[in-house]
């Protein structure tokens, strides 16, 4: 089964090419296009993954697609699209919008529509979009059996699923429907608060480490209450997210409940930050209530979670410490990005049944990588003065502990929205004034904004306080307290409620960047480095040699160092 999963619809778009049971490759559009948030279908993207798989596009057996538009067409029948057609085309779609407006849409699974080109069958399955979450997290974790939890803005009609799933599939426990969605309320307050709702989002998690969340709570409570079951309800005269004719997503309601909202350009004060503190907390408290109900109704030691919502990495920190079970897998893309591999890989698992047996051994570093033959015809094409390094991770660990800011560009690029040691901006983080001094030359953002400690997995228990069951974080999705003798060791990492979001590092998952960081210990005695996403602010991170010269040459980095040459600005 050769098959090459789209996500197309939300902020961003993504392919990714599945053969059999093997993940061969797998990116964002933005990446090739270099515009952040990229939409639409991801051509650039899609021709990545077919060459690294050897393969043309008449060689696919199947599209999947991480959203089903047969839920939403018969949800609602509309006229305008059904009974007149502009193109000879829209007959694939008027047809159906009649016959499924006559069929009932609950518990509807994945739809196929097959297309026979010349002697080439062509399938393409639509998936539902949170068995598309639940199955990229179920199917990376490598778990026998799961419960699954996956919560977003929302997906056909569904906002929140509650799953489980073994060998013989997933089977859905109950859903919540749009407009109750956590993810909308999140992305109301981003909206009230002066950044873009459904992209700045993390910028409220980081900020709420500033704020007190008591201050509003009694207000907060307002908005959403709990429900018997695990469900919750959201009080809409809050909000306008559920009018899609309607500019905004709050109404005036909650502007007079929380006072005047905070114009893009305005100064953060401390009521912004208790604001997004209390949006951070009662997010948690909803989102525990569902798994308090998802674990009564299970008892089950695993727990898998995707969605949106859990690129929440406050959150996802505190699971295993407030919840009873043993072992938690969140992916690395749990977002709608990382659908374009969840329906791929549902698509095949549906196909291949017990044949199937997934093979990632790239981990998330599923992007293009380039030659050192390549990577010095660029060098020589701009004319830039470089030398070439026999070993790039001591060279790196000497310069950071010079207290030098450098790009590192190494092997495949990551799939997803974190930098993990392949695509990084790398600094001491033993030096206090280290985050502002990247926030302000580097990155050009705000200044609150935090970075991660990249950690040796052998030594995270000597640095953070971590809970019964942890086993490792590789992919920087869950932050954890940093004990109270490190902190002043490795200020530059240190949230401001003494927490860091924590990304262990070992051997066997990215070799030089684990040796990188092994020297840096070797002469410092502190097994941690600042790691950051190479781009700037507002731009994708970045793909190419010449994306990551262009990055380096506007901004603030000291030193770069691509595949095995180092540049350095006088």
């Amino acid at each position: 089964m050769k098959t090459l999963g789209i996500h197309q619809s939300g902020i961003t778009s993504s392919a990714a090419l599945v053969l059999g049971d093997e993940l061969v490759a797998a990116a964002s559009e933005e990446r090739f296009a270099r515009e952040k948030y990229k939409r639409g279908f991801p051509q650039l993207a899609a021709e990545y993954c077919l060459k690294m798989g050897g393969i043309d596009w008449k060689d696919l057996d199947c599209i999947a697609v991480g959203w089903n538009p047969a839920i939403n067409l018969s949800v609602k029948y509309q006229g305008k699209f059904s009974d007149r057609s502009r193109f000879p085309g829209d007959w694939f779609y008027s047809v159906a919008n009649r016959v499924l407006n006559n069929m009932e849409a609950t518990g509807l699974g994945p739809t196929f529509q097959e297309f026979q080109l010349g002697n080439k069958r062509l399938k393409i399955c639509f998936v539902n979009h949170h068995d598309a979450h639940a199955a990229l997290a179920f199917l990376m974790s490598l778990f026998d059996s799961a419960s699954i939890f996956t919560a977003d803005h929302y997906g056909e009609h569904a906002t929140t699923t509650w799953k489980t799933a073994s060998s013989k599939g997933i089977e859905t426990i109950k859903e919540l429907y749009f407009p109750d969605s956590i993810g909308a309320i999140y992305a109301a307050i981003t909206e009230y608060l002066g950044y873009r709702p459904h992209k700045d989002e993390w910028k409220i998690m980081g900020l709420s480490a500033y704020g007190n969340y008591k201050r509003y709570s009694d207000r907060f409570d307002k908005l959403v209450r709990k429900m018997p079951e695990g469900e919750f309800k959201l009080n809409l005269s809050y909000f306008n997210h559920f009018s899609f004719e309607t500019k905004g997503l709050y109404s005036r309601k909650l502007v007079d409940l929380l006072g005047p909202s905070r114009k893009p350009d305005e100064e953060i004060t401390d009521r912004h930050c208790d604001i997004a503190a209390s949006i951070q907390h009662i997010t948690e408290e909803i989102m525990f209530h569902c798994l308090d109900f998802l674990y009564e109704k299970t008892d089950a030691d695993n727990l898998c979670l995707s969605g949106g919502c859990i690129m929440n990495s406050v959150f996802n920190g505190k699971v295993l410490s407030r919840l009873p079970f043993k072992r938690v897998y969140i992916p690395f893309a749990p977002d709608d990005n990382g659908n374009s591999i969840g329906a791929a890989l549902y698509a095949n698992w549906l196909m291949l049944k017990e044949k199937f047996h997934l093979n990632c051994t790239e981990g998330p570093f599923l992007g293009p990588s380039w030659s050192d033959k390549y990577v010095e015809g660029v060098l020589k094409g701009y004319q830039l003065t470089y030398r070439k390094i026999e070993d790039p991770a001591t060279t790196a660990a000497r310069l950071v502990f010079g207290d030098k800011i450098i790009g590192w560009f190494q092997g495949r690029m990551e799939f997803g929205a974190r930098a993990l040691g392949n695509r990084s901006i790398l600094a001491d983080p033993r030096n206090k004034d280290m985050k502002d001094r990247i926030n302000r030359v580097v990155k050009y953002r705000e200044a609150f904004r935090p970075f991660a400690p990249a950690v040796l997995a052998e030594k995270v228990k000597d640095y953070f306080l971590v809970p019964d069951g942890f086993h490792e974080v590789p992919f920087m999705e869950q932050v954890y307290q940093i004990k109270d003798d490190k902190r002043e060791i490795i200020p530059a990492v240190v949230h401001k409620d003494g927490s860091g979001r924590l990304q262990t590092v070992s051997r066997e998952a990215n070799p030089m960047f684990y040796d990188l960081i092994n020297v840096f210990d070797k002469l410092t005695g502190v097994p941690v480095v600042l790691n950051t996403s190479f781009n700037r602010k507002g731009e994708p991170i970045v793909c190419s040699p010449e994306d990551a010269l262009r990055t380096f040459a506007t901004c603030g980095l000291d030193a770069l160092i691509i595949n095995s040459f180092l540049l350095e600005k006088n």
